[in-house]
Protein backbone atom coordinates (compact mmCIF):
# COMPACT_ATOMS: atom_id res chain seq x y z
CA UNK A 1 0.00 0.00 0.00
CA UNK A 2 0.71 3.48 -0.83
CA UNK A 3 -0.02 5.80 2.25
CA UNK A 4 -0.09 9.98 2.74
CA UNK A 5 -0.12 10.99 6.07
CA UNK A 6 -0.95 14.72 5.55
CA UNK A 7 -0.68 17.74 8.12
CA UNK A 8 -2.35 21.01 7.64
CA UNK A 9 -3.21 24.45 9.19
CA UNK A 10 -5.90 26.37 8.09
CA UNK A 11 -6.76 30.12 9.11
CA UNK A 12 -9.83 30.19 11.55
CA UNK A 13 -11.88 32.01 8.98
CA UNK A 14 -11.76 29.42 6.55
CA UNK A 15 -12.21 25.93 8.72
CA UNK A 16 -16.30 25.30 7.67
CA UNK A 17 -15.15 25.74 3.83
CA UNK A 18 -12.34 24.11 4.05
CA UNK A 19 -13.78 20.83 5.72
CA UNK A 20 -16.50 21.11 3.27
CA UNK A 21 -14.25 21.35 -0.11
CA UNK A 22 -12.36 18.17 1.64
CA UNK A 23 -15.33 15.97 2.54
CA UNK A 24 -16.22 16.35 -1.13
CA UNK A 25 -12.48 15.63 -2.47
CA UNK A 26 -12.45 12.74 0.24
CA UNK A 27 -16.13 11.34 -0.88
CA UNK A 28 -14.95 11.30 -4.34
CA UNK A 29 -11.49 9.78 -4.05
CA UNK A 30 -13.16 6.84 -1.78
CA UNK A 31 -16.61 6.50 -4.20
CA UNK A 32 -14.94 6.83 -7.59
CA UNK A 33 -11.20 5.88 -7.96
CA UNK A 34 -10.44 2.25 -8.35
CA UNK A 35 -7.26 2.79 -5.87
CA UNK A 36 -8.55 4.83 -2.98
CA UNK A 37 -9.11 2.67 -0.06
CA UNK A 38 -8.99 5.05 2.63
CA UNK A 39 -9.35 8.90 2.74
CA UNK A 40 -9.94 9.97 6.27
CA UNK A 41 -10.09 13.36 7.88
CA UNK A 42 -9.12 14.58 11.04
CA UNK A 43 -9.46 17.63 13.26
CA UNK A 44 -7.15 18.35 16.26
CA UNK A 45 -9.16 18.61 19.90
CA UNK A 46 -7.29 21.44 21.10
CA UNK A 47 -6.79 23.40 17.83
CA UNK A 48 -9.26 23.31 15.65
CA UNK A 49 -7.36 24.84 12.52
CA UNK A 50 -5.17 22.00 12.63
CA UNK A 51 -6.42 19.25 9.98
CA UNK A 52 -4.51 15.94 9.26
CA UNK A 53 -5.96 13.34 6.27
CA UNK A 54 -4.64 9.54 6.46
CA UNK A 55 -4.89 7.95 2.35
CA UNK A 56 -4.29 5.11 1.48
CA UNK A 57 -4.04 3.74 -2.19
CA UNK A 58 -3.04 0.20 -3.88
CA UNK A 59 0.32 1.57 -5.11
CA UNK A 60 2.19 4.75 -6.10
CA UNK A 61 0.18 4.60 -9.51
CA UNK A 62 -3.05 4.62 -7.99
CA UNK A 63 -2.13 8.00 -5.69
CA UNK A 64 -0.94 9.45 -9.13
CA UNK A 65 -3.96 8.80 -10.66
CA UNK A 66 -5.64 10.91 -7.77
CA UNK A 67 -4.24 14.25 -9.07
CA UNK A 68 -5.99 13.29 -12.47
CA UNK A 69 -9.68 13.92 -11.20
CA UNK A 70 -11.88 16.72 -11.56
CA UNK A 71 -12.64 16.36 -6.96
CA UNK A 72 -8.99 17.00 -6.55
CA UNK A 73 -8.06 19.35 -8.89
CA UNK A 74 -11.66 21.21 -7.40
CA UNK A 75 -10.33 20.61 -4.03
CA UNK A 76 -6.31 21.80 -4.43
CA UNK A 77 -7.31 25.09 -6.25
CA UNK A 78 -10.10 26.27 -4.19
CA UNK A 79 -8.27 25.64 -0.59
CA UNK A 80 -4.94 27.07 -1.87
CA UNK A 81 -5.93 30.50 -0.26
CA UNK A 82 -7.14 28.55 3.06
CA UNK A 83 -3.73 27.80 4.70
CA UNK A 84 -1.60 29.10 7.29
CA UNK A 85 1.45 27.10 6.95
CA UNK A 86 2.84 24.80 4.54
CA UNK A 87 1.69 21.56 3.95
CA UNK A 88 3.19 18.34 5.42
CA UNK A 89 3.08 15.33 3.37
CA UNK A 90 4.84 12.16 4.44
CA UNK A 91 4.60 9.13 2.26
CA UNK A 92 4.45 5.99 3.62
CA UNK A 93 4.81 2.35 3.81
CA UNK A 94 3.15 -0.14 6.57
CA UNK A 95 5.01 -1.85 8.56
CA UNK A 96 2.79 -2.88 11.08
CA UNK A 97 0.34 -4.62 10.35
CA UNK A 98 0.71 -5.78 7.06
CA UNK A 99 -1.17 -9.15 7.18
CA UNK A 100 -5.02 -9.31 6.71
CA UNK A 101 -5.60 -5.27 6.95
CA UNK A 102 -9.41 -3.93 6.22
CA UNK A 103 -7.60 -1.11 4.23
CA UNK A 104 -11.26 0.02 2.49
CA UNK A 105 -13.30 2.37 4.51
CA UNK A 106 -16.09 1.99 2.34
CA UNK A 107 -18.75 0.14 3.89
CA UNK A 108 -21.80 -0.61 1.53
CA UNK A 109 -23.98 -1.61 4.07
CA UNK A 110 -23.63 1.21 6.14
CA UNK A 111 -26.47 3.38 6.76
CA UNK A 112 -26.39 7.21 5.38
CA UNK A 113 -28.37 8.08 8.14
CA UNK A 114 -27.23 11.83 9.51
CA UNK A 115 -27.11 10.09 13.23
CA UNK A 116 -23.47 8.79 12.41
CA UNK A 117 -21.99 11.73 11.13
CA UNK A 118 -21.32 12.84 14.20
CA UNK A 119 -18.03 12.79 14.51
CA UNK A 120 -17.55 10.62 17.92
CA UNK A 121 -14.27 8.67 17.34
CA UNK A 122 -11.20 9.15 18.79
CA UNK A 123 -8.06 9.19 16.10
CA UNK A 124 -3.99 10.01 16.75
CA UNK A 125 -2.53 10.74 13.94
CA UNK A 126 1.07 10.75 15.14
CA UNK A 127 4.40 10.96 13.72
CA UNK A 128 7.64 9.19 15.89
CA UNK A 129 11.30 10.57 15.21
CA UNK A 130 13.33 7.71 16.21
CA UNK A 131 17.41 7.61 16.19
CA UNK A 132 18.51 5.34 12.91
CA UNK A 133 20.24 2.84 15.27
CA UNK A 134 16.93 2.17 16.65
CA UNK A 135 14.70 2.03 14.81
CA UNK A 136 14.20 -2.31 13.92
CA UNK A 137 13.64 -2.72 18.03
CA UNK A 138 11.80 0.61 18.44
CA UNK A 139 9.34 -0.99 15.15
CA UNK A 140 9.14 -4.47 17.10
CA UNK A 141 8.09 -2.88 20.41
CA UNK A 142 5.83 -0.53 18.88
CA UNK A 143 4.58 -4.00 16.85
CA UNK A 144 3.93 -5.48 20.25
CA UNK A 145 1.88 -2.70 21.83
CA UNK A 146 -0.37 -2.30 18.75
CA UNK A 147 -1.27 -6.12 19.16
CA UNK A 148 -1.95 -5.59 22.78
CA UNK A 149 -4.10 -2.24 22.30
CA UNK A 150 -6.11 -4.14 19.50
CA UNK A 151 -6.41 -7.81 21.24
CA UNK A 152 -6.95 -6.27 24.68
CA UNK A 153 -8.59 -3.27 24.23
CA UNK A 154 -12.46 -3.19 23.45
CA UNK A 155 -12.20 0.67 22.59
CA UNK A 156 -9.14 0.45 20.14
CA UNK A 157 -10.03 -0.03 16.76
CA UNK A 158 -7.21 -0.05 14.75
CA UNK A 159 -3.76 0.48 15.62
CA UNK A 160 -1.42 1.12 12.61
CA UNK A 161 2.72 2.23 12.58
CA UNK A 162 3.46 3.29 8.45
CA UNK A 163 6.76 4.46 7.96
CA UNK A 164 8.08 7.20 5.50
CA UNK A 165 9.74 5.84 2.67
CA UNK A 166 11.65 9.04 1.81
CA UNK A 167 13.16 9.30 5.86
CA UNK A 168 12.41 6.29 7.30
CA UNK A 169 13.39 7.74 10.78
CA UNK A 170 10.31 8.80 10.62
CA UNK A 171 7.35 6.39 12.02
CA UNK A 172 3.60 7.29 12.59
CA UNK A 173 1.19 5.89 14.54
CA UNK A 174 -2.52 5.93 13.28
CA UNK A 175 -4.76 5.25 15.81
CA UNK A 176 -8.49 4.50 16.44
CA UNK A 177 -10.08 4.75 19.21
CA UNK A 178 -14.14 4.29 19.57
CA UNK A 179 -14.15 7.64 21.80
CA UNK A 180 -11.76 9.88 23.89
CA UNK A 181 -12.52 7.52 26.86
CA UNK A 182 -11.55 4.36 25.48
CA UNK A 183 -8.12 6.07 24.23
CA UNK A 184 -7.71 7.57 28.16
CA UNK A 185 -8.05 3.57 29.14
CA UNK A 186 -5.31 3.06 26.26
CA UNK A 187 -2.70 4.85 28.21
CA UNK A 188 -3.15 3.11 31.59
CA UNK A 189 -2.58 -0.16 30.07
CA UNK A 190 0.12 -2.51 30.78
CA UNK A 191 1.21 -2.50 27.43
CA UNK A 192 1.76 0.85 26.67
CA UNK A 193 3.95 1.16 29.80
CA UNK A 194 6.21 -1.23 29.10
CA UNK A 195 5.99 -0.28 25.28
CA UNK A 196 7.16 3.33 26.80
CA UNK A 197 10.00 2.10 28.88
CA UNK A 198 11.18 0.13 26.14
CA UNK A 199 11.44 3.02 23.64
CA UNK A 200 12.15 6.21 25.90
CA UNK A 201 15.75 6.27 25.04
CA UNK A 202 14.84 5.71 20.78
CA UNK A 203 13.82 9.20 20.08
CA UNK A 204 15.41 11.46 18.15
CA UNK A 205 15.27 14.43 20.30
CA UNK A 206 16.17 16.96 17.93
CA UNK A 207 13.19 16.56 15.97
CA UNK A 208 10.81 16.45 18.70
CA UNK A 209 8.80 19.74 18.13
CA UNK A 210 7.37 18.32 15.40
CA UNK A 211 3.72 17.62 16.49
CA UNK A 212 1.07 15.23 15.41
CA UNK A 213 -2.64 15.72 15.69
CA UNK A 214 -5.31 14.48 18.10
CA UNK A 215 -9.08 14.67 17.80
CA UNK A 216 -12.14 13.58 16.10
CA UNK A 217 -13.11 12.23 12.58
CA UNK A 218 -14.77 14.97 10.29
CA UNK A 219 -14.97 11.86 7.11
CA UNK A 220 -15.92 9.25 6.75
CA UNK A 221 -18.72 8.06 9.40
CA UNK A 222 -18.25 6.76 12.40
CA UNK A 223 -20.32 3.91 10.78
CA UNK A 224 -17.71 3.26 8.26
CA UNK A 225 -14.87 0.56 8.44
CA UNK A 226 -12.25 1.69 11.16
CA UNK A 227 -11.42 -1.77 12.50
CA UNK A 228 -7.94 -2.85 10.97
CA UNK A 229 -9.31 -6.10 11.65
CA UNK A 230 -5.99 -7.32 13.06
CA UNK A 231 -6.39 -9.82 15.38
CA UNK A 232 -4.01 -12.23 16.91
Amino acid sequence: MYILMVRLKVKKENIDEFIKESIKDAVGSVDIEPGCRRFDIIQDETDPTLFAFCEVYDDEKAFEAHGTYDHFKIWFETTKPFYDSEIEVSFCKPVYPVDNVLWDSKREEASDHEYFSNSSLHVIHSPQYVKQECLEEFIQSISLDSIGSTNQEPGCLRFDVYQNINDPSELYLYEVYSNSQAFEYHRGTPHIKKWQETVKDMYDESRKGQNGRRGKNIWPPDNWSWNSGQRK
